[in-house]
């Protein structure tokens, strides 16, 4: 799965949501929709406006969303963002990238703990390090006691959201904010083997469905398709795993 229409609990109401959210970045850029439109890529700003008004039957696909965004100079959590606020939601507003690195002239850094990739899983390197490597970002105040790092992704298999290969996602202790998955969040996912001994990991958005929530990799790779489910797990008496949610994702960082 690649690019499939999300499934919202009222389409119509999220769709116009979608709309108002696209309509305010434009807005904040100070772009017509005809400027809007040629950005995209579109062949008029007639065709921007059908997005705006929440009647374009592609707008809930990711693919188009991160478009949208990017064709106005936002990012995909800014048009969430604005999404959950069109729609009376609560909302978690963007983190800037890197945060501010600099606390009260002091270089503040998170440490970098895995490597991860969206359409598969990478097993995680859990040998010791006296050293662990760093990178200057500061923690996300909006969880001042949370336990925070920095994974590295792997691959194109979130290209879909324009998180690249070799990017640093920031990550938040799911456990230590209580989450609960919200529509469009995009997390940290880990799969435990043989009693926890082995740890596997992966990046996935949040997808609601009709029948609950999936975690969607978001890719244009045609290898990078499946969704998975938290209850994908296997317990028999050769193999048992357990799938779980180990952070939710507050900002990404290109290095290069």
């Amino acid at each position: 799965m690649t690019d499939e229409t999300l499934v919202a609990p009222d389409d119509d109401a999220e769709a116009k949501a979608l709309g108002d959210a696209v309509r305010a970045l434009r807005m904040r850029a100070k772009m017509s929709q005809a400027e809007a439109a040629a950005a995209m890529g579109l062949g008029s700003g007639e065709a921007w406006r059908i997005y705006e008004i929440g009647k374009a039957p592609t707008i809930f696909k990711p693919g188009v969303q991160f478009r949208l965004a990017n064709a106005v100079g936002a990012t995909m959590a800014e048009l969430l963002a604005e999404r959950d606020k069109a729609a009376g939601r609560p909302i978690i507003a963007p983190n800037p990238v890197y945060g501010d690195p600099f606390r009260n002239g002091e270089r503040t850094e998170l440490p970098i703990r895995d490597r991860i990739q969206a359409g598969a899983w990478l097993l995680a390197d859990d040998t010791v390090q006296d050293f662990p490597r760093t990178f200057p970002a500061a923690k996300d105040g909006r969880y001042p006691f949370a336990k925070q790092w920095i994974s590295e992704v792997a691959g194109d298999s979130m290209n879909l959201l324009g998180i690249q290969d070799g990017d640093y996602v920031q990550c938040v202790d799911a456990i230590d904010i209580s989450y609960y998955p919200r529509h469009g969040d995009v997390v940290e996912v880990e799969r435990l083997r043989n009693g926890g001994r082995e740890r596997e990991l992966t990046l996935k958005q949040i997808e609601m469905t009709a029948t609950g929530f999936v975690l969607a990799p978001r890719s244009t790779n045609p290898r990078f398709q499946q969704p998975l489910r938290l209850d994908d797990g296997v317990a028999n008496d050769t193999e048992d795993y357990e799938v779980r949610i180990r952070a939710l994702i507050v900002t990404t960082m290109r290095r290069f």
